[in-house]
């Protein structure tokens, strides 16, 4: 039998019915019947021929009977007859416009030849992707090939507030190609998982390459981004194929082993407890030591929502396009009625020029400032519509929509009351602009109420509240020498407050060592010597939380009750050198004191709080009321 004049798919012509193609199936994937998705309803192709030109097709399942068991991947055919249709998908899975249809009239039939190269790539160098600024940057553009070694890995990232209620599974790793260049993608879904099934199976393998087919992409903050299309996209990892095992040896030879150990693999794409990116990710900070980071970076810090920074503004205008907040600008353009002169309009203009560059389309969004507390000081942090809607389901648009005057200034939705009073840890963002400037205020980039985070998180505050969780600020440690004590904490000597040095030197690294000694060690070693010096009265009386008991109980001329015995009026007074020398109750000691070991003040009740040490390093716990405090060496602190 003669065969029949093949027509390539790029001449393909829509006055003409009589022809045949000869193509390779390079991709099928069905769509399932609307009324029982147990049954197909149709069959989706992409076809290839010999020049690698691909088209999309679709036969339903109905029609393809006779022919079915033809229809899979890198099957070739003969198709005879087949109607075109156009291609009317926003999100195309080939270059082509027209889609063919394998209606009744078509005829198929098995090609022995090959038809074209057996997995069809067309990878695109990643130099080629170039940025186009007039494009929505929140359109992808589609199809993509391409190809790359893995560098750089995140991890799996499960969401499960979306909204249709179901889990979103994300995963991002990067690339390389053999220039060099570096682009990011991100799977979705089944894909994610495909990652990660790879992963566990190959822990120890860190080159690692990756082919990701018909997939999409869009430029963000400068990055190329590639991510799966929906269910058409072909991943493959590490396959025992020609493409990849070419590539592999070429990018290898041309880099150092220093540099290819580097290389993490998928190694960090497995999955990882949500917390732990709270826990153990990013670096703890206080919220008295944030203004003390001088680089750039994420920071974890645990506090509670005590009120809202400003209640005149809640939300703002936001481009739809990349969030960022747009103003409103006056321009002058020619009437549109054809009369001579201009008319001024009002247009809205957004921060990013990219998005100028076309008509910008504006959005409310939720942006809240927040006063955030711990127990060494306060913050601002801005709270965004992202984060506000996963704690109270709702957002900006919503809430005007309720209430028009709400955009009125100075007009506060009720609803945002309900984050007042809780305790979050803030994964937030240390700024250039923080560093610079030293400036309070912060954005936050993920938060979370998990008790197992905040517990643990919380732990960390021991080393700053050594007694009773009595919140101190501590002041100084080990002076040599009691007139030294207002020149170590005073800020006329230095630009830092008592507790900042502390945070810097100590709780910044609390896993370091500090003179050979741990910092949970010296914790420990604070309470059992402050538990040793205190009486259970005087414990007791410092607390906020446990009951006083009754019998030793004094009141001063603040109206404070302490748990000491106050000496007898009396002008006897009895000299000692050592603090063990203190036989009895009711008697005034006079004693010289080697240095202050720890100074701190208790702001609940307004006292100074002082652990002293003789001449043989004995310790003894002294209090004094904030009003008398001038009476003693320490009296120019200026902190307090």
């Amino acid at each position: 039998m003669e065969q029949p004049a093949i027509t390539l798919l790029k001449n393909l012509n829509l006055n003409q019915d009589d022809y045949t193609i000869k193509v390779r199936i390079v991709r099928l994937w069905s769509r399932p019947a609307f009324n029982d998705s147990r049954k197909v309803y149709c069959y989706d192709m992409i076809l290839m021929d010999e020049e690698g030109t691909k088209v999309q097709a679709f036969v339903l399942a109905n029609t393809a009977r006779e022919y079915e068991q033809l229809l899979k991947e890198k099957q070739c055919l003969f198709i005879r007859n087949p109607s075109l249709g156009e291609n009317r998908q926003k999100v195309k899975y080939v270059h082509e416009s027209t889609k063919i249809n394998l209606n009744s009239n078509a005829v198929v039939t098995v090609c022995d030849e090959p038809v074209g190269s057996e997995w069809g790539f067309d990878f695109s160098p990643f130099s080629s992707i170039v940025e186009d600024h007039t494009d929505d940057k929140k359109s992808f553009k589609s199809p993509i090939d391409v190809i790359g070694f893995v560098v750089k890995s995140f991890p799996y990232d499960l969401k499960e507030d979306t909204k249709d209620g179901k889990q979103e599974k994300k995963l991002t790793f990067m690339l390389q190609d053999l220039e060099g260049k570096q682009i990011y993608v991100t799977l979705w879904d089944a894909y994610a998982e495909q990652i990660l099934d790879f992963e566990r199976d190959n822990q120890n393998e860190k080159n690692v390459v990756v082919i990701v087919q018909f997939g999409k992409y869009r430029f963000w903050g400068g990055y190329v981004y590639v991510s799966n299309l929906y269910t058409v996209t072909r991943v493959l990892i590490n396959a025992e194929i020609d493409d990849i095992l070419t590539f592999k040896e070429r990018f290898l030879s041309n880099i150092t082993p220093e540099k290819s150990s580097t290389f993490s693999g998928l190694s960090a794409s497995r999955i990882k407890d949500p917390n732990e990116e709270y826990l153990s990710e990013f670096e703890f900070s206080t919220i008295g030591a944030l203004n003390q980071i001088s680089e750039k970076k994420f920071v974890i810090i645990v506090g509670t929502i005590k009120s809202f920074a400003s209640e005149d503004s809640w939300f703002y205008n936001a481009c739809r396009n990349c969030n960022r907040s747009v103003t409103t600008k006056t321009i002058s353009k020619e009437k549109e009625d054809g009369s001579d002169g201009f008319e001024e309009i009002v247009v809205l203009e957004c921060k990013d020029d990219g998005c100028n560059s076309k008509t910008v389309y504006s959005v409310p969004r939720i942006r809240v400032p927040i006063r955030v507390q711990d127990c060494t000081g306060i913050v601002t942090l801005t709270l965004f519509e992202r984060e506000v809607l996963k704690l109270l389901k709702v957002n900006a648009s919503q809430l005007l929509d309720k209430n028009l005057d709400l955009a009125n200034e100075g007009h506060f939705p009720q609803e945002l009351n309900a984050l007042l009073n809780r305790k979050f840890a803030f994964k937030i963002s240390i700024s250039p602009f923080n560093i610079k400037h030293k400036s309070d205020g912060y954005s936050v980039s993920k938060l979370t109420d998990n008790r197992t985070v905040i517990a643990e998180l919380d732990k960390i505050f021991d080393v700053i509240q050594p007694v009773d969780d009595e919140r101190v600020n501590v002041i100084s440690s080990d002076m040599k020498a009691s007139d030294e004590v207002a020149d170590s904490v005073s800020r006329t000597k230095a630009d830092e407050t008592p507790v900042s040095n502390f945070n810097k030197d100590i709780f910044k690294t609390p896993d370091e060592d500090l003179n050979g000694t741990s910092i949970r060690v010296l914790e420990n070693d604070l309470k059992r010597n402050l538990d040793s010096l205190y009486d259970d009265d005087v414990m007791s009386s410092q607390s906020s939380t446990k009951p006083r008991k009754s019998g030793k109980e004094v009141v001063d001329d603040d109206s404070v009750t302490v748990g000491l015995r106050i000496p007898k009026e009396t002008t006897e007074v009895e000299c000692v050198d050592l603090f063990s020398d203190f036989k009895e109750d009711g008697v005034w000691y006079s004693i010289i004191f080697v240095s202050f070991e720890f100074v701190w003040h208790d702001k609940d009740l307004d006292r100074l709080i002082i652990v002293l040490l003789d001449q043989q390093r004995q310790k003894i716990v002294a209090i004094v009321p904030i009003k008398c405090y001038n009476l003693y060496p320490f009296s120019k602190m200026e902190t307090f």
